[in-house]
């Protein structure tokens, strides 16, 4: 006290910084304010050209363009790699035969969706980047077991792939604390999610070019070249474009779908469905608007359960 009167101020020791740490500590924790977040150009950018350039066809699905920000001129040749990693995949399968069978299924699939064409000869020439491409096995899956995944950050002779001339876009979903949170205050629950998501949104042709592959069943037969037609998992900007496909189905379907479009826009973290309500009533309500909005757009809400077993009866009829 005596030093306080006399206009002195004692040094803080260790255990004082201590308290200070642990107070500011705690208040970091407990704060609920998010930061504020400005956009960066790129992502306003991305924003931009999406509206610029996406079209919705005749049936609802939309298609998109690749947000590109350097021209794909930098791209040197990427067919050699694809090539070199196609030959070590082939060898790979060829010592185990279910493998090789799945992973054919997965192709064949993909080219009878439509999902995936072939590039004629004479069309070689207008392949910008090959991807290269391996596979994923997911034992725990009750639909796929195997994934294909394809490689846009494989570097070509210039040393620039595919991802680095493209833009990734802004996140645009809630947080996924956010959505849990509200969740779990559900007394009715209801989660689900969409089928093939990425491949639901169609890619514009010229740029479908970016996005080729190699592939044959067998080392008996003729190399095939053949472009991925929708977003391609593997690319950075196919969670933003198909997330923002998603959000533009709100706009264009609102009027007839509000209770669908609010829960599309609030309760999805990418494909995941979490969501729910106070009554079974309403959750039926909410799993039929969010069905059929939906497939306004080409997209299927599949694997959906909730905590009461009666709710999907009859609510997607």
């Amino acid at each position: 006290m005596a030093a306080e009167r006399s206009g002195l101020i004692c040094p803080k020791g260790p255990l004082d910084e201590r308290l200070d740490q642990l107070l500011r500590q705690f208040w970091e924790v407990e704060t609920c304010t998010d930061p504020i977040v400005k956009a960066s150009k790129e992502e306003l950018d991305c924003k931009s050209h999406f509206v610029k350039n996406f079209v919705r066809l005749e049936g609802g699905a939309y298609t998109v363009r690749l947000p590109i920000k350097h021209n794909s001129v930098l791209l040197g040749d990427s067919y050699s790699r694809a090539l070199r990693r196609f030959q070590s995949l082939e060898r790979k399968l060829s010592h185990q035969l279910e493998l090789r069978t799945q992973y054919s299924a997965f192709i064949k699939e993909y080219l009878n969706l439509g999902h995936m064409s072939l590039v004629p000869p004479e069309l070689h020439r207008d392949c910008k980047y090959f991807l290269p491409h391996h596979c994923v096995l997911k034992k725990d899956s009750t639909t796929t077991k195997l994934t294909v995944v394809f490689d846009g950050s494989a570097v070509t002779t210039s040393g620039y792939s595919l991802n680095d001339i493209l833009m990734a876009g802004p996140v645009i979903q809630p947080k996924l604390f956010h959505i849990l949170l509200r969740f779990r205050s559900h007394p009715v629950a209801l989660t689900g999610d969409i089928c093939k998501m990425y491949r639901c949104v169609r890619m514009a042709s010229s740029d479908s070019f970016l996005q080729c592959i190699l592939w044959r069943d067998s080392p008996l037969e003729e190399l095939q070249t053949s472009k991925l037609d929708t977003l391609t998992y593997g690319t950075k900007p196919a969670s933003y474009l198909s997330v923002r496909a998603m959000h533009q189905l709100t706009k264009d379907e609102v009027e007839d779908f509000p209770v669908g479009s609010e829960i599309l826009l609030r309760d999805f973290y990418v494909d995941d469905l979490i969501s729910g309500g106070s009554s079974k009533e309403e959750v039926v309500g909410i799993l039929g608007q969010i069905s059929a909005l939906l497939s306004k757009g080409e997209f299927q809400l599949r694997k959906w359960c909730s905590n009461i077993p009666s709710v999907g009866i009859g609510s997607l009829i």
